[in-house]
Order: C-alpha cells, then structure tokens, then sequence
C-alpha cells in the first residue's frame, strides 16, 4: 500500500461512527452461562470469606472446570494455568521476559512458602493466575464484595457486559482498535447509522479470548495445500512457479 492509500484508510478509520452501548455491549452473562458454563459468581462466592492475599488457587479454581451444555458438548473452563514450581522460584533478573514473569508471580504468591507448607518440591506444579505477568491477582478485576462485577482500578464497578472498559486500562491501544474496528469481529453492519433493523453486534474481548489466560495456545500448522505439475504432486508452490514481481 503507498503511503497515500494509507494515509486514506487512516483518515476513513477515524471517521467511522461508533456503535451504541447496546451494541458494544451484548448480555454478556447469557454468554458466561451459556458458552462458559459459570455465572452468577455470586452462586459460589456470595457466602464465602474474601481472602485478599494472592496465593495459590485452590478449592474449585485449582483445576479447569468441566461441564456439558444442552447440545451434549464438552466444555474446559481454566481459571489459570498449571505452573512448575521450579519456573516460580526463579530470578527476576531471567534472561526471558517469561521467567521473569514466572519469578514474579512466585514472589507475589509466596510459592517458596507454600511449598514448604504443603511438603512439595520444586518438580511439582500448581495452578496459578498468570494474567498481567504477576502485576495481577483475581481481585484486581473482580469485585470483592460482590463477585458479579467487575471492578475498574479507580473503584468504579463495571457489568460483564463492560468488560472491554476493563481491559482497556491496560490494553489502551488495542481497545481503541477494537472501537474502530480494525481489531476483533463484528456482525451487521459497519455503519451503525445504517442498521436500522438493530442487528450490529460486537463481540467483547473476553469473547475471543480467555480472561484469565487471554494469549491465543501454539497451533502445529498443517501442511500446506497439493498442486499437481506435470503430472507429479507437489507441497505449496514449486520452486519453478515462483517469479519476481515489482507489485
């Protein structure tokens, strides 16, 4: 693309109208039910005791939870990751910025601590929240005296259906693509003065991704498609196809 066609698209981008609250913000506790399997939160937290410290998750957060919707699927709710205690008793001074996270998560976690209380070995593995590379812990998002809101860093209280207003205080740049459009998915139309029928959604960042552990996994790619040349079937395109171009 020149510079000039790039310069157009950015001033189109800008012009593009926003979408309604209702739009933006489709019920997301149909979504948390329906697709998640959980909600309200308060069914398992409205009676129990808030524990601020950040620790190890346990009782019904220390293993994925499993459940099956009407349709007969099977469905995995992580509310962390499985993580070895050897990566959590690290140095922040690792070479990776992952190990670095990984250390400081086990710092704010107290993992050396935990260990030696519960008799395991640096081998062993527990679930943890590894969101915000250690910068985070469940109550920084989730409301502590009611778990069915959600929590912004100022203390205003947010719905599920505002979770991207949350997201968006870390994740600035992304959630201004997300407002334009050019990060994400939306269904109806991309004029939101056109739809008259109601029909534009947006679908929320928790949507496409897992709140707690919202990095997309590794993929093995798959190889790629046959092309038959000559009568003999090659992988891709073969070497003779390929050609320079100036476009």
């Amino acid at each position: 693309m020149t510079r000039h066609g790039a310069t157009i698209l950015g001033a189109l981008i800008l012009l593009l109208p926003g979408l309604t609250a209702a739009q933006v913000n489709p019920d997301r506790s149909d979504v948390l039910s329906d697709v998640h399997g959980y909600f309200p939160c308060s069914d398992c937290h409205a009676d129990q005791e808030t524990i601020h410290q950040p620790r190890v998750l346990v009782d019904e957060h220390e293993i994925p939870l499993e459940w099956e919707d009407e349709d007969g699927n099977q469905h995995l709710v992580a509310f962390g990751q499985l993580v070895a205690i050897a990566d959590l008793l690290g140095s922040e001074d690792a070479e990776t910025m992952e190990a670095q996270n990984l250390a400081r998560i086990g710092q704010r976690i107290r993992i050396a601590e935990f260990m030696d209380d519960e008799g395991l070995a640096p081998e062993d593995s527990v679930w943890t929240l590894v969101h915000g590379g250690g910068n985070l812990w469940c109550l920084d998002c989730h409301n502590a005296d009611d778990r069915d809101y959600l929590v912004k860093l100022n203390g205003e209280l947010l719905t599920f259906n505002e979770s991207h207003l949350l997201c968006g205080e870390c994740h600035g740049p992304k959630l201004r693509d997300w407002q334009k459009g050019i990060h994400g998915k939306s269904t109806g139309y991309w004029n939101a003065d056109s739809d008259v029928e109601g029909v534009t959604r947006k679908l929320l960042c928790v949507e496409c991704h897992t709140p707690h552990s919202p990095a997309f996994p590794m993929h093995q790619p798959l190889a790629g498609p046959v092309a038959r040349v000559g009568g003999e079937a090659h992988h891709g395109a073969p070497e003779d196809q390929h050609e320079e171009s100036d476009h």
